[in-house]
């Protein structure tokens, strides 16, 4: 296992609540934007906007989720669960 896998392998393990939660929030309603996770995130009460934004790049950094780019615009990122953010959330009932 590379250093970059160990490191991946403690985060998904180490996962905080919230970003359990955002994790949560985007296999239930994935493919969503960025935004549309901040958003929902805030309904939740997961925090303030920079306390989602921290926990959101935590489950991007451990590849809990996969970001899909439009065909149109390149700009536009969808964030949806990987096979491995489905494996942790599993492990998780």
């Amino acid at each position: 296992m590379t250093p970059l896998e160990l490191h991946r392998n403690r985060l998904a393990h180490s996962m905080a609540p919230e970003a359990e939660v955002l994790l949560s929030l985007v296999a239930e309603y994935g493919p969503v934007s960025i935004m549309e996770v901040m958003s929902l995130a805030q309904q939740e009460q997961v925090g303030s906007p920079a306390t989602i934004h921290k926990y959101l790049q935590h489950v991007r950094d451990a590849e809990l989720v996969i970001e899909i780019t439009s065909d149109t615009d390149h700009r536009t990122i969808q964030l949806d669960v990987s096979n491995r953010g489905i494996r942790y959330l599993r492990s998780l009932t």
